[in-house]
């Protein structure tokens, strides 16, 4: 029947609608560019105006205040930084060296720089700085000391804020967050 109302010659598709295989082509082939153009704006959304919890660029769960004692070190690998525990409270500190950008290792076993435990201490295996658990340079060619991001206590949980790395010229205890 569809084939009685469409032109002489022309190929139909899609019953009584009386659409023909051109059109059809036409409509999925503009469907897919739509659907491709709206996947496109929508990456472009997200990229720019990111929902950014838990990990790094947002606020990052780093445990609880009793999960370390003065001294210790741990890494937190959803923010990219390590928590440190030092006499004055914990720091957060970014693992991003500020010579050109080397991601810092804690060594556990190197000789400390610091005097609050027997070992430990963040050594750039680019250049050879080395920082003490403050993130205060002890001897290399960085400019300056590790930056450190805002801690606070939420529920029981330390939260260390991951897009608010700020730069330093030196420790300061204000940096810390107080035990």
């Amino acid at each position: 029947m569809a084939h009685e109302m469409a032109h002489p010659g022309a190929h139909v598709v899609g019953g009584p609608w009386g659409i023909t295989r051109r059109w059809f082509l036409r409509l999925a082939v503009l469907g897919s560019l739509g659907a491709v153009a709206t996947q496109a704006i929508g990456c472009f959304i997200h990229f720019y105006y990111p929902t950014r919890v838990g990990t790094f660029g947002g606020r990052v769960l780093a445990g609880k205040p009793e999960d370390l004692k003065v001294g210790d070190t741990k890494y937190v690998r959803e923010g990219k930084f390590y928590l440190t525990r030092v006499p004055d409270g914990y720091l957060a500190l970014f693992q991003k060296c500020p010579h050109l950008g080397c991601v810092v290792p804690w060594k556990p076993d190197d000789p400390t720089e610091d005097g609050l435990a027997a070992k430990g201490r963040f050594n750039c295996g680019c250049h050879g700085s080395i920082y003490d658990r403050y993130g205060v340079l002890k001897a290399g060619p960085a400019p300056r000391p590790m930056d450190f991001m805002p801690i606070t206590i939420e529920n029981g949980n330390l939260i260390v804020d991951t897009g608010k790395a700020t730069t330093r010229a030196a420790y300061d205890r204000s940096q810390a967050l107080p035990v």
